[in-house]
């Protein structure tokens, strides 16, 4: 009475979800090979229609305020920004990613008119997000939904919603600042 029992493997079936993630597609290779390819790189239609990030020699200033500390300073890089136009914040950069690599790959949204990359000055790299300015509210929204959680370079992004209100744009060279002084207790034991 020894009845085998014989079953039957169902083979297992291939994962057809179109929509892979990025690092299934990267497996294997480097991330900036993986994003930048020397023969897929992206031109930008017209490199001069993006604003450049270096300040204008003009002594135009935004004034801000910190609430928590009670600091108020002019703020210069501010001005360069259009209000009327749609920003993202874009975080976790990785260290190698630059403006230009950020111009490469967001490039093919058109209404593209601005990228900031802030640099930390003692380490001569960036320090680890970065601005986008689009002109277009459709593009805005494409780019958001296309490209968040994406690789550049090494690390794949976070893109956020960045505020857009700039503030009253002050002359600079003839504001004077009055910031609240601050007041020192003696501790008395």
């Amino acid at each position: 009475m020894n009845r085998t029992k014989q079953t039957t493997k169902t083979p297992k079936r291939p994962y057809a979800n179109s929509r892979l993630s990025d690092r299934r597609q990267a497996a294997g290779q480097h991330a900036d090979q993986y994003l930048l390819d020397n023969k897929k790189s992206i031109q930008v239609e017209n490199p001069s229609k993006l604003k450049s990030t270096v300040n204008s020699d003009t002594n135009k200033a935004v004034i801000r305020h910190d609430p928590k500390t009670g600091r108020i300073w002019h703020d210069s890089t501010l001005v360069d920004w259009d209000p009327a136009h749609y920003r993202l914040f874009v975080g976790n950069l990785g260290n190698e990613v630059s403006e230009d690599l950020l111009i490469q790959t967001f490039g093919n949204y058109k209404s593209l008119s601005k990228v900031k990359v802030p640099m930390d000055s003692s380490k001569k790299e960036n320090k680890g997000y970065a601005f986008l300015s689009f002109a277009d509210a459709d593009d805005y929204l494409k780019c958001y939904r296309e490209m968040n959680n994406k690789y550049v370079g090494s690390k794949p992004v976070t893109l956020e919603r960045a505020k857009t209100e700039i503030g009253e744009v002050v002359d600079a060279s003839k504001q004077k600042l009055i910031t609240k002084k601050k007041i020192n207790y003696k501790r008395r034991y």
